[in-house]
């Protein structure tokens, strides 16, 4: 095993600003989450990717179009628009509540199924994804400007600047 020195940890925050249209519906991050692994110089650590909303989510999945319409399907299932949530209904609620508040409760029931982020690792330099996942923001509610946190945590391994690797023994 070669060392090289102490390891240096280092933190990467960067905000990507996603346009959504109608929900549910996917939108594949994986790239955008790879541009800031590399900006990071991280090489081997954690890739944190977390959703700043209560009705839109952070999901590891297949982007094979036949299963995200079967996946927008199953979310329409399980929570539907047209049924009656007690969050939908403005004559009561007085929590929370901003100019323009559309009906989302939907929204939120789904969005408590599939959660705000997705951690996932990283060695050498890359996202240990398997061959077919991808990271998707999951659109839950109506169009606006989405932001996602991606933080990446971890070590940038290699010898510094003008030092040669030791060897551990």
């Amino acid at each position: 095993m070669l060392l090289y020195g102490r390891p240096r940890t280092r933190v990467l925050l960067r905000t990507i600003r996603v346009r959504t249209s109608e929900g549910p519906e996917f939108y594949d991050l994986t790239d955008d989450v790879l541009r800031c692994v590399r900006a990071s110089g991280v090489r081997t650590g954690m890739v944190l990717v977390f959703a700043r909303h209560t009705t839109a989510a952070v999901r590891i999945q297949e982007n094979e179009p036949l299963l995200l319409e079967d996946l927008r399907d199953l979310l329409r299932a399980l929570a539907p628009r047209d049924r009656k949530y007690r969050h939908d209904d403005f004559a009561v609620r007085t929590v929370n509540m901003t100019p323009g508040e559309l009906a989302n409760g939907h929204a939120h029931c789904a969005h408590l199924l599939l959660g705000a982020s997705e951690c996932v690792p990283l060695v050498d330099g890359e996202l240990r994804l398997g061959r077919w996942q991808r990271i998707f923001l999951v659109e839950l509610d109506g169009g606006r400007e989405r932001e996602v946190v991606v933080q990446v945590l971890g070590e940038r391994v290699g010898p510094p600047p003008g030092r040669r690797a030791r060897r551990r023994r």
